[in-house]
């Protein structure tokens, strides 16, 4: 009787290892939505080929897989991103009201796509 294989975010077999799901659906949608805003201010700091690069439209947990090779460092990356993302929805409210979290909601966003391999450029 023939077994499915199992799903993995890396090609070489002793790495096989199944894919979590670690970051809700919900941070995973928020997630997307701030990349595709973001698309076209983006670039890949990783190695080509080293990693899955992140956009709108990928998985983050699948990311985050391809990007760190440790079970507690995909862990950690996870609960940050959690973290970060609420906190980068209270900034993003609290700026139509006030100037001064500006440089905070930078800041997080920039975290933001640093954990996902992923900088900002000036264009």
């Amino acid at each position: 009787m023939k077994t499915a294989p199992i799903l993995t975010t890396h090609s070489s077999p002793l790495s096989a290892k199944p894919i979590s799901d670690q970051v809700t659906v919900t941070t995973c949608y928020y997630l997307r939505k701030l990349l595709a805003q973001s698309a076209n201010q983006l670039q890949s700091f990783i190695v080509e080929g080293a990693g899955i690069v992140a956009d709108e439209k990928s998985d983050i947990n699948h990311v985050l897989e391809s990007l760190y090779l440790e079970e507690l460092d995909i862990s950690l990356m996870a609960r940050d991103l959690e973290v970060i993302v609420q906190l980068q929805t209270i900034l993003s409210r609290s700026t139509s009201t006030s100037s001064q979290p500006l440089g905070q909601l930078a800041k997080v966003e920039r975290r933001i796509f640093w954990i996902l391999g992923l900088k900002k450029t000036m264009r």
